[in-house]
């Protein structure tokens, strides 16, 4: 049985969105600048420009964040987390029985906490671009799927006999 889990960082604007709202905020404001001017006070659309080039290279940053992804997969042996991003995909690979999800408090206040899976001396964040209180729900809940070290907990059930798949484990120690 395998378990995946799709993370995406919340981007509310689609492209056409985007382009709509930085366009209309644009011709709002100069309009509303252009007031000024005929005030006399011109130099008032150089601040203009400049505010619309900061908008524009923050809701750029926005769109391309839209390409970050991140699965993690869980299945009887190991934990496979896959990170999609511009630049490529990287592919991590853990031992579930050896795997332990651990969720660090930040260092100083202020700083979010860090979610990370271990194993075998190596760990990669999971969810660094989730809230707070999800990245400690997601915790919870890949605990509960992973287990501890040592101890993997089961992820399928037989439904014909209602017993577990690893009784015959059991039965030969």
């Amino acid at each position: 049985m395998e378990t995946r889990i799709e993370l995406a960082p919340n981007c509310s604007l689609t492209p056409a969105e985007t382009k709509l709202f930085f366009g209309a905020t644009c011709l709002f404001s100069l309009a509303f600048s252009m007031i000024f001017v005929a005030m006399g006070f011109w130099p008032v659309l150089p601040f203009w420009a400049l505010e619309m080039l900061a908008l524009g290279i923050a809701l750029r940053a926005n769109m391309q964040r839209r390409a970050y992804t991140q699965t993690v997969t869980i299945t009887d042996s190991h934990v496979s987390l896959v990170t999609r991003s511009r630049r490529g995909e990287a592919k991590q690979e853990f031992a579930r029985h050896w795997a332990k999800v651990r969720l660090r408090s930040p260092r100083t206040r202020h700083y979010p906490s860090r979610l990370l899976i271990e194993s075998c001396g190596r760990a990669y964040e999971v969810g660094s671009f989730l809230t707070e209180e999800d990245r400690c729900q997601l915790a919870e809940r890949l605990r509960y799927l992973v287990g501890g070290m040592n101890e993997s907990p089961p992820l399928e059930i037989d439904r014909t006999e209602g017993s577990r798949l690893d009784e015959s484990y059991h039965r030969r120690q």
